[in-house]
């Protein structure tokens, strides 16, 4: 792993979630860092295009919000669909 390309980050999560990313990550074998890091790649890449569409020096109105968020939503709707495909044509579902 090349760490020159990672960045510390902290949050706080809910305790319910903290729980249930402890489990998942032990379930996969990876650390906590991983999963997150995996988990969030291709959605923040998505919702981080859609934030581009609009200059930076303009405040967002509700309704452009809204377009965008709305598109960020079928965006990361189509990346679940996807995954969900690819662990089924592997097996990873029962």
């Amino acid at each position: 792993m090349n760490t020159d390309k990672l960045a510390r980050t902290t949050f706080v999560l809910e305790r319910e979630t903290s729980e249930q990313l402890d489990y998942v990550a032990r379930r996969m074998q990876v650390s906590r860092s991983t999963l997150v890091r995996d988990v969030l790649r291709e959605p923040v890449a998505l919702m981080a295009g859609w934030m581009r569409s609009v200059p930076e020096d303009r405040p967002l109105g509700a309704d452009e919000a809204r377009r965008i968020t709305d598109g960020i939503q079928l965006d990361l709707v189509d990346f679940i669909d996807r995954q969900s495909e690819a662990a089924r044509l592997r097996g990873d579902s029962q």
